[in-house]
């Protein structure tokens, strides 16, 4: 971007050499030169007025105005251009529009010529001289060798007319006089004044030919003059006046003899510079896109880079098309000494110094920025390479991603119009789809009414097509029907595998149904076929249970039978006997308890319950058998009081029984988890602890009846600790949830 700025910078003195070319050149150009022409008709006219004293019309000069009676044979041709105006009004009313229109043309022309140039014009019948300078431009007529005391001419222009108003004599002065006398002598010779006249009288019917027509069947003609007679005009230019004439810009050159505006940016665009510009423009293009293809290179991936591809394009074609022009006139401007008169006029303050300083600091500025902009969105479309053409289209342009939502849009609406046709709801009202149908079939028909004959081709052919669209539905619904026949026999032979992957069509909603029966069968015979395992699990679980300590109880009632038995010895065989029909009592009102939680036959007194301090006091309570285990307990509750309305005995249940199987299974010497989060309705409590054996079971066979961590059974536990403790929760409205990782046993709860 740096380089590209110092470049374009490079060529301003060769662009102002150029421009000032194209400068001078306007000055023998057609549309200039054919102010000269206009203005000695006018100066011809005020040196009449001058020499006559008194002022003569210029349709006098210059328009010539004839009336003849018209021939019988051009009667007929006549009618069509009759007017009521008499001849005299008509010739008066065209002497009125042309005096009108050369005054119009007076104003426009003298201003300019006494502001912008010397002219002069030499009557040769009267030696009369009219000027409108002080210098004496009228000795480049009378001394050839003249080139001016006061100030030197470099450029002019002499015409002199005979006494007849031939152009007799025309001498030039300029950097190509050659090319200057030829254009001037080809405009001289040019009827202007005829041309421009007449299309300024076009809008008039009876203006319209060159002859008129009126009542009386006279014809009226009129004839334009365009030549000034015995009478020598000088245009001249110092060097001074050419320079303002040529760098004068943002408007009027100050001279209505050049007639359009005179701007620096016309000048600075035909010597090219526009295209230098585009061509810095395209080279930083190229090298910007060149410079993604480096993988350390990564500004065209950032976000704000990443643009439409016709915010890029449309933005890069205003500044190659549009906003260069505005470069364009910053050389401009800079060149020919623009910057530094508004310096002048604004910033007085400044030394005329470092005026060149803030010039070139604008132009850095300005050129930076519009280098950098162009750089910038010659970087976002970088992604190509990456995503590829295809990938960039879709990813970046706005047009493609209308298009393919448009496509997408049509495709959907089609798609679903089909699957509405092939999968009414037969349970449902089918009315819109009819409505559709019978839309889509007038429009049709509509259509082929304005087809005149060729509408009974279109009619057969959409009864074919007709024909064809129905069968196909008709076989489509059979088959669906086939599918909804074969699923349901497979039900009804009992195979609960069956599967509905296949498209049921307009018995699509029955698929439904039937699925949910089929899900019902299975949960019905999954349910039996697991009541039936529980209820074998229960006899054999429940038998077991109770046989060992029954058997220890009826072994040691045989052995107190003897009669060698010492006192001790019948003492430790009552210590069994009361240990084991304790176990035997606990089994049994363990029984009781789950049956009566299963069975909902049991009564709870909620009252406000900490439930943390709960937690706590259930904890203290079994603390002795906890530090003989090794077990630490780390508590992690809410400070402040957690009250629920629970049953404070059932509750105290739930946790004895966690605790207790944490001490029964956990791992010696390891700690227990206990958290406690608070909730805006309620408390979530969470207690983990590491197994010491290998959980091999799923975790929610856990909560069962009758099933312990250790498949041995070698703990004394009764299996429903569990299973009791879920019953309490959910029958207190909260949810029990067990869970196992690895050897991490978790215990979940909800209030």
């Amino acid at each position: 971007m740096a380089l590209s700025v110092v470049v374009f910078i490079a060529f301003y003195p060769v662009l102002e050499k150029q421009a000032m070319e194209y400068y001078t050149g306007e000055l023998r150009s057609d549309h200039f030169l054919k102010q000269f022409y206009w203005s000695n008709l006018i100066l011809y006219k005020s040196m009449l007025d001058k020499t006559q004293q008194e002022a003569v019309p210029y349709s006098e000069l210059y328009l010539t105005i004839e009336e003849r009676d018209l021939l019988p044979e051009e009667m007929a041709s006549a009618q069509n251009f009759e007017t009521d105006r008499t001849a005299k009004e008509l010739k008066e009313e065209l002497m009125q529009n042309f005096d009108a229109y050369m005054g119009e043309l007076k104003n426009e022309i003298m201003e300019g010529i006494a502001k912008s140039a010397d002219y002069c014009v030499i009557d040769h019948s009267t030696g009369e001289i009219m000027k409108n300078t002080g210098r004496n431009i009228e000795k480049l007529f009378t001394d050839k060798k003249f080139k001016g005391e006061d100030a030197s001419y470099v450029y002019y222009a002499m015409m002199t007319y005979d006494g007849v108003g031939n152009l007799s004599d025309v001498s030039v002065l300029d950097e190509k006089p050659d090319e200057l006398l030829k254009c001037l002598q080809s405009v001289m010779s040019r009827e202007w004044l005829k041309s421009d006249f007449n299309s300024f009288m076009s809008d008039s019917l009876y203006y319209q030919t060159v002859f008129n027509f009126y009542n009386d069947k006279t014809q009226v003609t009129y004839r334009v003059t365009d030549r000034p007679k015995d009478m020598t005009f000088i245009y001249a230019l110092t060097g001074e006046q050419k320079d303002a004439l040529c760098i004068s810009v943002g408007g009027s050159a100050n001279t209505a003899m050049a007639g359009y505006e005179w701007k620096i940016e016309s000048a600075y665009e035909r010597a090219g510079a526009v295209y230098i510009l585009n061509c810095i423009l395209i080279v930083l293009a190229i090298a910007a896109l060149l410079l993604t293809r480096s993988k350390r290179y990564c500004l065209h991936k950032l976000e704000g880079v990443s643009l439409h591809l016709e915010v890029s394009l449309f933005s890069m074609m205003c500044m190659f098309f549009g906003f260069c022009y505005i470069i364009v006139r910053l050389v401009g401007y800079t060149n020919s000494g623009i910057l530094n008169e508004i310096y002048g006029k604004y910033l007085a303050f400044l030394p005329y110094g470092y005026y060149a300083i803030l010039t070139g600091i604008i132009n850095v500025t300005v050129l930076a920025v519009y280098f950098g902009v162009w750089y910038y969105f010659a970087t976002s479309l970088g992604e190509v390479f990456d995503l590829g053409l295809w990938g960039f289209l879709r990813e970046r342009s706005i047009i493609v991603k209308l298009a393919r939502w448009f496509m997408d849009g049509c495709r959907n609406r089609k798609e679903r119009f089909k699957e509405e046709i092939l999968h009414v709801d037969l349970g449902e009202s089918a009315e819109k789809t009819i409505k559709k149908l019978i839309f889509i079939n007038f429009i049709f028909l509509a259509v082929v009414c304005f087809m005149w004959m060729f509408g009974w081709m279109a009619l057969i052919l959409y009864t074919i097509v007709l024909y064809v669209a129905l069968k196909k539905y008709v076989q489509k619904i059979q088959e669906q029907y086939q599918k909804l026949f074969q699923a349901t026999r497979s039900i009804a032979e009992g195979n609960l595998q069956t599967q509905f992957e296949e498209d049921w069509g307009i018995f699509e909603s029955y698929k439904e149904e039937l699925s949910k029966i089929q899900d019902g069968f299975k949960m019905a015979v999954e349910e039996e076929v697991k009541s039936q395992r529980m209820k074998t699990e229960l006899l054999t679980n429940v038998s077991h249970d109770l046989k060992t300590p029954l058997t220890a109880i009826t072994t040691y009632i045989e052995l107190l039978e003897s009669e060698n038995l010492t006192p001790e010895q019948r003492e430790e065989y009552l210590g069994v006997l009361k240990k084991k029909s304790a176990r035997l009592k606990h089994l049994i009102d363990d029984l009781f308890e789950v049956s009566k939680a299963s069975s909902g036959n049991i009564t709870f007194h909620p009252v406000e319950v900490d439930i943390c301090h709960l937690m706590r006091q259930v904890y203290l309570e079994y603390e002795d058998r906890i530090e003989e285990s090794g077990l630490v307990f780390r508590f992690y509750v809410p400070e402040e009081k957690v009250i629920l309305q629970l049953d404070p005995q059932k509750t105290y249940r739930i946790f004895e029984n966690l605790y207790t199987n944490i001490i029964k299974y956990a791992m010696p010497n390891t700690r227990v988890y206990i958290n406690a989060k608070k909730t805006e309705g309620g408390i979530d409590i969470e207690i983990k602890n590491m197994s010491a054996s290998e959980l091999n079971i799923p975790a929610e066979n856990l909560t069962e009846r009758f099933v312990r961590g250790d498949s041995a059974r070698n703990t004394e536990g009764s299996g429903l600790g569990l299973a009791i403790a879920t019953s309490f929760v959910e029958l207190q409205g909260g949810k029990m949830k067990v869970e196992i990782d690895g050897d991490l046993f978790k215990v979940k709860i909800r209030w």
